[in-house]
């Protein structure tokens, strides 16, 4: 009669623990709650801007809401079974041992992959239609992953009838709001991995091998991303943003590219519109390219050494250069002129020039070449944190050759 007593009295005492347990984790999970991420977090994978990341965080939200109910009911289960059948002070023996229950191992057979079954599905229906994405783009970017900076080249534009922009860039990009928008992917160096948190999922840049994925972006704005592949030693300033913004911004954006003065290494005579260079420029174009010139001695995209550098073409109108290591100001740029490698050490450029190099350039030379590439800002302007600059409100420019390509250099 006594045992009778103390074992209802013990089920009683169970109630009221499991109640102020699951107000503890209760309290716990708002609090947790109030710690989303906020706006001023570039690299978020919880603040989707695209159809692709919608995709992927409605499976993030999937895969925690299941987590949580099967680790709350696992613990709940624990605590209740620790606490209702806990050795008592009175027992005297062990309780009976009870092996093989062919019932609960089927119950924890089976649930488990109940809730994986659950997973798969939608897992799969993502990745078909993600796929099925890439070969619907209507506008193409191929990206060229460097050592350690990346390689923009935007191609066909189905809105323009297919035609190609023939617009490159480096590690900055700007693409249309609302547009299917197809990346593909090349490295003819080492495993790079492509990723904007907020637009896309990772996918890794293949030596030998085109990977592609595609992006949708649903709100304008700036997007940063990286490489997430181990890639050497400046693998952590392989760094770039995309900037969305609306169509007729994109075009202008083009336009502006494709505008830049004409330029020559040659002394000009006379009112000609072609820029001179300084003398020492030509050396960089061993390795860089430059719109406006008419003999670019350096290669780009797949075919180009890995060692290659970036195009020059609105590098003034980019926020930063070296793949995001560096604001882009005259002082800047100067010191990086100078001597490349105490920036970025390890960079194809700073085997080259800096001191004790090849090239060495003065206080002077450095002046000049920051006051160069600032006169060949385009003639519609850059981007301002205010806007697009030298744009007609409202207008949708054409990308054609015919309305914007600069003259060629004599």
């Amino acid at each position: 009669m006594d045992e009778q007593r103390q074992n209802r009295s013990a089920r009683r005492g169970v109630i009221p623990k499991l109640f102020s347990l699951g107000v503890v984790a209760l309290t716990a999970l708002i609090v947790l709650s109030a710690c989303g991420p906020s706006g001023d977090k570039p690299y978020s994978t919880t603040s989707p801007a695209s159809s692709t990341t919608e995709d992927i965080h409605s499976l993030y939200k999937l895969v925690f809401w299941l987590s949580l109910i099967v680790f709350v009911g696992v613990q709940f289960a624990i605590v209740y079974l620790s606490l209702r059948y806990r050795r008592k002070k009175s027992d005297a023996k062990r309780p009976s041992q009870v092996h093989g229950n062919k019932r609960l191992e089927l119950v924890w057979t089976i649930l488990p992959a109940v809730v994986l079954l659950v997973l798969l599905i939608p897992t799969l229906t993502v990745l078909f239609d993600h796929d099925a994405q890439a070969g619907e783009g209507q506008l193409q970017v191929d990206v060229y992953g460097k050592q350690w900076w990346w390689e923009f080249h935007l191609g066909e534009d189905q809105v323009q009838n297919g035609q190609n922009l023939e617009v490159t860039t480096a590690n900055e990009i700007v693409i249309p709001v609302g547009r299917n928008t197809v990346f593909n992917m090349y490295s003819n160096n080492v495993i790079h991995s492509f990723w904007v948190p907020q637009l896309t999922g990772k996918l890794d840049v293949i030596p030998g091998h085109m990977n592609r994925l595609s992006i949708t972006p649903t709100e304008t704005g700036e997007y940063y991303g990286e490489c997430a592949e181990f890639c050497g030693a400046q693998h952590a300033w392989m760094r770039f943003k995309i900037t969305v913004v609306e169509e007729d911004e994109f075009y202008a954006w083009v336009n502006n590219w494709r505008t830049s003065p004409a330029v020559s290494t040659k002394p000009q005579e006379g009112d000609t519109g072609v820029v001179q260079a300084p003398a020492k420029f030509s050396v960089c174009l061993s390795c860089h390219s430059f719109n406006g010139f008419d003999t670019n001695a350096a290669l780009s995209g797949i075919n180009a050494p890995a060692s290659f550098g970036p195009d020059l073409t609105m590098l003034v109108c980019r926020e930063t250069f070296a793949a995001g290591m560096m604001e882009t100001t005259p002082e800047n740029l100067k010191q990086w002129l100078m001597d490349p490698g105490s920036v970025k050490p390890g960079n194809y450029m700073s085997t080259q020039i800096g001191p004790g190099k090849p090239i060495e350039l003065t206080e002077q030379e450095a002046e000049e070449f920051v006051d160069f590439l600032y006169s060949m800002a385009p003639a519609g302007g850059c981007t301002s944190p205010d806007g697009w600059s030298g744009t007609d409100a409202g207008a949708t420019p054409m990308a054609t050759p015919e309305d914007a390509e600069a003259t060629p250099a004599a």
